[in-house]
């Protein structure tokens, strides 16, 4: 048997045989198991949480919390009617506990308490469960009082009170379950729903079969602590490594998280608006931090969207840099070349302001990179292109590897004869550089350079083919040279 079934039966079997043995025992008995059934469940829960990776771990924790309060009320008990004497009565801390015993699953149920989630906002998820629990507890204490002492019709109507909240955190934890779109997270709903579910029809029969009738005595109680039980033994089986079921409705989840926390303030505004009615005070108290926990949860929340929003579009931008950036020589590549050529050519032609394409080749590179090597004539295409980059010195002006040793360059509002200026005064840039190439005549790396201007709309394809002839041209001239192409004319635009 796994240790998880094995040590929440092996409770239940010495539970069992203590109340058989020792009947004398059994009514003080019967309070310490009430204690100690739901302080083992927290320990179990709490090592859960220590075992989870990643966000679950807030759930069981949470769980382990809220066995705590609810072992701190039945202390109260234990200690009222064991030490004071004071059996068979109401106790106001006692049930106050139980009812906080509920807050910490709320939160869990209404809140995005997973990785990444707005921190403020889950503060005043937080905030609102905890006046939800104990306006809940006002409410039900109120109308237990509501004569002065407890009698039949205010013990049951507190009952109903209780099913009632019992009833939400079922509902709640059902749809999590359902809605939930993560290994982990589906494995902590389910365990909580089972918990819940089975919580609901023991407290359900305890309290109206078994807690209000002479013949029953304190251990009759003890029924509760099968909850307790299943909830160890969900906790101790520990984090699966097996693959479990994804939501059959993915979208369904981000609806449950975005709507979950409104209905937690729709509940503590109903509640409030109840409670005031006998208690002004607090239930204005309850409706305010309804409101604007809300309102506030809402505003930090769309802070936090927006600031990852922010936040993916810095990413993108910089992915974008990324994919439109040479990897080896650091400049704008040929896809951004394309991009820009499109996007300005589309400027460029509406403001009927001239366009220069300047096409760049490196002589001899061939025979400078079989002589050296590769890294040498990586070396080069960096040494090259950083020459180049620092002479065009108009902030648009644009420079792109084109591909190979080639390398473009985009000059706006540079008609023929400022291209060929500009042409000239990077060709001798990177002669100076004094790079050695013996197969060059001229001993050191240079370049030839062909331009093609453009004074008004037409195809860039056009701009960039006629640079390129003229780059051809250059090279046949001698290399280490600049030619250039008159301004191209417009192509008609024919009607449609």
């Amino acid at each position: 048997m796994p240790t998880s079934i094995l040590l929440p039966v092996a409770f239940l079997l010495l539970e069992s045989a203590f109340l058989l043995l020792l009947p004398a025992l059994r009514a003080p008995g019967a309070h310490v198991i009430m204690v100690a059934a739901p302080l083992l469940a927290a320990l179990a829960c709490a090592w859960r949480a220590r075992a989870e990776a990643g966000p679950a771990r807030t759930g069981w924790a949470a769980l382990a919390l809220s066995l705590l309060i609810w072992a701190g009320g039945a202390f109260g008990n234990l200690w009222q009617e064991l030490v004071v004497g004071r059996a068979y009565e109401m106790y106001p801390w006692s049930t106050l506990a139980f009812n906080l015993s509920a807050v910490p699953i709320a939160f869990v149920l209404a809140s995005d308490w997973r990785a990444g989630a707005q921190p403020m906002a889950r503060a005043l998820d937080a905030m609102v469960a905890a006046a939800l629990g104990y306006g809940y507890f006002l409410l039900t204490w109120a109308m237990l009082m509501v004569r002065g002492t407890p009698d039949a019709d205010s013990i049951a109507t507190m009952v109903w009170l209780e099913d009632a909240q019992n009833l939400f955190i079922v509902a709640g934890a059902l749809v999590r379950w359902y809605a939930a779109d993560e290994p982990a997270e589906r494995r902590l709903f389910r365990s909580i729903s089972a918990y819940a579910v089975l919580y609901l029809a023991l407290i359900f029969g305890n309290n109206h079969f078994l807690a209000g009738d002479p013949a029953y005595g304190p251990e009759a109680s003890t029924v509760i602590t099968l909850g307790f039980a299943l909830l160890s033994a969900l906790a101790l089986a520990g984090p699966s490594t097996d693959a479990v079921e994804r939501s059959a409705r993915p979208g369904m989840a981000d609806v449950v998280r975005a709507g979950s926390p409104m209905l937690l303030a729709g509940v503590l505004l109903i509640v409030s608006l109840f409670l005031i009615r006998v208690d002004y005070a607090h239930g204005v108290a309850g409706v305010l931090i309804a409101v604007l926990g809300y309102g506030l949860r809402n505003s930090f929340a769309q802070a936090g969207h927006i600031e990852r929003g922010d936040q993916l579009q810095r990413e993108r931008t910089e992915l974008q840099a990324i994919a439109w950036t040479d990897a080896l020589t650091g400049i704008p590549n040929r896809h951004y070349l394309d991009q820009a050529l499109a996007g300005h050519w589309h400027v460029e032609r509406r403001a009927h302001h001239p366009l220069s394409v300047l096409m760049i080749d490196i002589d001899h590179f061939k025979s400078l990179n079989d002589r050296y090597g590769h890294p040498a004539g990586d070396a080069c295409l960096r040494e090259v292109a950083r020459v180049l980059q620092a002479a065009l010195v108009r902030p648009d002006d644009v420079l792109a590897r084109y591909g190979g040793e080639e390398f473009i360059a985009l000059l706006h509002d540079a008609d023929a004869a400022g291209a060929l200026v500009v042409a000239e005064r990077l060709r001798a840039a990177v002669e100076s550089l004094g790079i050695e190439n013996p197969d060059s005549p001229y001993r050191v790396v240079t370049v030839s350079i062909g331009t093609a201007s453009a004074a008004h709309r037409g195809e860039t394809a056009r701009l960039v083919a006629a640079a390129d002839k003229a780059l051809y041209e250059a090279k046949c001239d001698g290399r280490n040279r600049v030619s250039g192409v008159a301004t191209l004319r417009a192509v008609p635009v024919q009607a449609a």
